[in-house]
This record gives structure tokens, C-alpha cells and sequence, in this order.
């Protein structure tokens, strides 16, 4: 069975800014998701990724984002055609990350019908709670963004019913 959409945070809430993905997670059930749209967090593992987005038409996955000279709270909005790219060398804080989900998701035939990625930039990753406050704010623009990416996604349904 086809699922319509789910959207995937990932992260560890005990490496401060790390939490973003799950944190955005959070907001968007406490602001209340529609009864269509599945969420999950996870470690960032990629066959647990794979499984999370399989047989889904729209997979929105939020994630933090290592960079060498970080812009904390920049946030990088991808679609499925630029993330091996982007993240082929492993850009994402949590070890193979998302573009080895994708090369693995390509090969099982379990690629979701459309993907989009929000990677956030970090610098706080240590252990302990709580994120910074670019990151925070990031978060509650980021789920500003998967509302309306969900509203497109249901629109763009409605016109094809």
C-alpha cells in the first residue's frame, strides 16, 4: 500500500544542535499533522531511512548539516535529483548519511515518489541538551516549510483526483 507522505527527523537530542530533524518533528505534531501524513524520527541510519520513506509518494527527511566553516541555522532545502550530490561524502553529523540511503534506496527500487531534504548548518554538537538559538529558530521556519510543501503536495493531489 502507497502511503501519501511521511516526514523523517533525524537526529539524537543529546548532541544539542543535532536534534534539529527531530525537533522539527515535534513542532509539526504539536501544531497537528493531517491524518495522511506519517512521522518518524530516526538515528539517520540508512536502511532504517529507507524503510521510513518506502512506499511513500512524498518524503520530507530534516537533518543536521556538519560543514567545515558552518552559517549556524542556514538551512538547505534539496530534492531527491541533488542529495547523492550533495551528500555523497557524507555532510550529515550522523556517519554514512542520506545520499547512501539514497544509492541504496535506488538499487532496492525503494525510493519514495519525491523527496525533499531540509539540512540545517550546526556548530553545537557535543554532548548535552538543548540547541542554539540560529538552530531553534531554523527549526520553526523549517516547519513552516514542510506545512506548505504537505499543502502543495495535497493540492497537486486534489488536481490529479
Amino acid at each position: 500500500m502507497i502511503r501519501p507522505a511521511v516526514i523523517i527527523g533525524v537526529g539524537n537530542v543529546y548532541r544539542q544542535d543535532d536534534a534539529v530533524g527531530i525537533e522539527v518533528v515535534n513542532r509539526l505534531r504539536s501544531n497537528g499533522v493531517p491524518p495522511w501524513v506519517t512521522t518518524a524520527t530516526s538515528d539517520g541510519e540508512p536502511a532504517r531511512l529507507v524503510e521510513l520513506w518506502s512506499q511513500t509518494e512524498l518524503a520530507v527527511v530534516v537533518d543536521a548539516l556538519n560543514v567545515r566553516s558552518p552559517d549556524p541555522g542556514a538551512i538547505h532545502r534539496i530534492e531527491l535529483e541533488a542529495v547523492e550530490r550533495a551528500h555523497g561524502s557524507s555532510a550529515s553529523s550522523h556517519g554514512l548519511g542520506l545520499g547512501t540511503a539514497v544509492r541504496l534506496a535506488r538499487e532496492l527500487d525503494r525510493l519514495p515518489g519525491r523527496l525533499i531534504v531540509y539540512a540545517v548548518e550546526i556548530s553545537e554538537f557535543c554532548f548535552g541538551a538543548g540547541m542554539s538559538g540560529p538552530v531553534s529558530r531554523a527549526a520553526d521556519h523549517i516547519a513552516e516549510h514542510v506545512e506548505a510543501d504537505l499543502a502543495e503536495f495535497l493540492a497537486s493531489q486534489e488536481l490529479m483526483a
